[in-house]
């Protein structure tokens, strides 16, 4: 079931899970999924959706703070 296309969604399910409205099963299938992906999204628990969203939405912030304290440490020269 795995494909570039499912990854691709999921990736972007999990960034913004807002983005996609209620029927992830429709969004799937717009996005252009088979029929059988879209069924398995579409049973997503969306509890489970929202905490994974929030823990990656946090390490992305942590990354790009470290990105930019290493950008100002380097300009510093520290």
């Amino acid at each position: 079931m795995s494909t570039p296309e499912f990854e691709a969604f999921l990736a972007r399910l999990y960034a913004d899970p807002r983005s996609f409205g209620e029927d992830l099963r429709g969004a799937a299938l717009r996005f252009g999924l088979t029929p059988e992906q879209a069924e398995a999204i579409g049973h997503i628990d969306r509890e489970a959706l929202a905490v994974a969203a929030a823990s990656f939405e946090r390490k992305r912030q942590g990354k790009r703070g470290a990105q930019r304290r290493s950008i100002v440490t380097r300009l510093l020269g520290h």
